[in-house]
């Protein structure tokens, strides 16, 4: 998502023109312009990459948080809410 004052930058990319006719056509469909769906599509990707992060960090930490003592202290935690 493009936040307000946030710094852009001019991307170039070549792309089939197969890829650049459904865009269009995608982005019309849509109501958008084809950079509004780039970048669209871009923020979309960004989140889902982070998210699969996030989530592989849960996977890789969540043994060692059900198992180990001095981290599962911390669990009594979790449903706080910190003001």
């Amino acid at each position: 998502m493009v936040v307000a004052n946030e710094k852009t930058r001019r991307l170039n990319v070549v792309v089939n023109e197969t890829l650049i006719e459904w865009a269009s056509t995608t982005a019309a469909n849509r109501g958008m312009t084809v950079s509004a769906f780039v970048r669209h599509a871009l923020e979309v990707e960004c989140r889902r990459s982070q998210d699969e992060a996030i989530a592989q960090a849960v996977e890789l930490l969540a043994p060692l948080y059900a198992e180990g003592t001095e981290l599962a202290a911390f669990s009594a935690l979790d449903a706080d809410e910190f003001a």
